[in-house]
């Protein structure tokens, strides 16, 4: 069904592709191209490399089947949404492309790493990934020698906000038929003036987390202007005033005032463990960034989690959340999102295509079972498939072929770092 995306000027690399697909989908802890070569039968580092880093196989075809095939299996209901949000990749050194200290959302604060931002079909507690972008900050947009020792195409070569990145998915999304009912995202997001006007200009409807001491006001800030009465005398126009007047207030503040009185018990979606219910209060207030001629009205949308804590969300309609976090949780935990050693632009952006195809594999499977297993989790799928999927036989020659294959590859990274004769023991050595 992908085979065609892996077809290159008359060469077929969907093999490089199927073993590489294997590889993520398997049980090793890590699965990155020496790992995967050592548990894949028959796989080829040296191919798997060049099919990963530098092969031209194009990504966004590849991700283009990927949604399609998302839209067929959850687009069109009530609950269809389009969650954006972003993710980090912790790396070392300055050489990955987009790598830099900034804040890694992953350990909640600032660290060497890699940052994309990704789109995310799903309905109910399903969801895939169906689009992402790789963010570059300023430094690496303004160095063009950096750019172009790790291939970053001319015209990516721009900065773009994680906002800027999400809107052109957003469109993206609708350009390629996308059915999807609303948009979900977190702070980041939620907090931006600019993307959620954005996206009531689109006519999207949204639900976004927001911080807590994020001010509303608690009427039109920006009231209407009443028409001039001439009567022969052309008085100038004035401002009609809100009633109540206008008041900004943090949302953890205006919270406070009406929380325990006006807040309803609710249902908020059915679990494994039954149905979750939340105290949920609903205000309608408006946001405003000081410039814009006129005010936008939201809907402020405030849930008490079972512990106690509050969670602020505001939105230009009525709408349920799912998180795009599950679908992180799974393709890092079991899908080897986070653990790849590639550092140019294409290589990241295929590696990325492959994960959220395997990504989709899972989803497909879960769905197709679902009446007889609903309960199969995306960890059962790949302990199933470390049964009928071909692996390595682990016995001594194996294992010894993988060691020395390790030892040449470390020497030739060594030499390549310093000259002289090679440091390690010649038995090391493959013969």
């Amino acid at each position: 069904m992908f085979e065609h995306h892996f077809v290159i000027r008359g060469h077929d690399q969907a093999e490089h592709a199927r073993h590489y697909l294997s590889g993520l989908l398997g049980t090793q802890r890590r699965k990155n191209l020496e790992r995967i070569e050592a548990d894949v039968a028959e796989s080829d580092y040296e191919g798997m490399q060049q099919f990963i880093s530098n092969s031209p196989w194009d990504h966004r075809a590849v991700m283009g089947q990927v949604a399609q095939r998302a839209e067929a299996a959850m687009g069109g209901q009530e609950d269809t949404a389009l969650y954006v949000d972003e993710t980090s990749f912790v790396k070392k050194g300055t050489a990955s492309v987009g790598v830099q200290r900034q804040y890694c959302g992953r350990l909640g604060k600032l660290e060497n790493c890699q940052v994309g931002v990704f789109a995310a079909l799903g309905c109910g507690s399903r969801t895939a990934l169906v689009d992402f972008r790789l963010f570059l900050p300023e430094a690496w947009t303004q160095d063009a020698q950096r750019c172009a020792k790790v291939r970053v195409p001319e015209a990516e070569r721009v900065h773009r906000t994680k906002t800027e990145l999400a809107l052109a998915m957003v469109q993206a999304a609708r350009t390629r038929g996308s059915s999807h009912r609303w948009i979900g995202g977190d702070e980041v997001y939620g907090n931006n003036h600019a993307f959620t006007t954005a996206l009531d200009d689109l006519g999207e409807v949204f639900l976004m987390d927001v911080a807590s001491n994020l001010r509303v006001w608690t009427a039109d800030p920006c009231p209407p202007v009443a028409p001039a009465d001439r009567g022969g005398r052309g008085r100038p126009r004035v401002r009609l005033q809100a009633q109540p007047a206008a008041e900004a207030v943090k949302v953890d503040a205006l919270t406070g005032r009406h929380f325990a009185t006006e807040a309803r018990a609710m249902a908020i979606r059915a679990t494994a463990k039954g149905e979750r219910r939340a105290r949920v209060w609903v205000r309608r207030v408006w946001v405003w960034d000081g410039e814009a001629p006129t005010a936008r009205a939201r809907l402020l949308v405030v849930r008490q989690e079972a512990d106690g804590t509050f969670k602020y969300s505001l939105s230009n309609a009525a709408a349920q959340r799912f998180w795009i976090e599950r679908g992180f949780q799974d393709a890092k935990s079991e899908l080897g999102m986070a653990q790849y050693e590639v550092r140019g632009w294409v290589g990241w952006h295929h590696h990325m295509a492959l994960v959220c195809l395997a990504l989709l594999f899972l989803l497909e499977e879960r769905q197709r079972v679902h009446p007889q297993i609903p309960l199969l989790s995306a960890r059962d799928i790949v302990e199933l498939l470390a049964i009928y999927l071909p692996r390595r036989p682990r016995d001594e020659a194996e294992v010894l072929r993988q060691m020395q294959r390790r030892h040449a590859a470390r020497q030739r990274d060594l030499d390549r770092c310093r000259s002289g004769p090679p440091s390690l023991p010649s038995t090391l050595l493959p013969k």
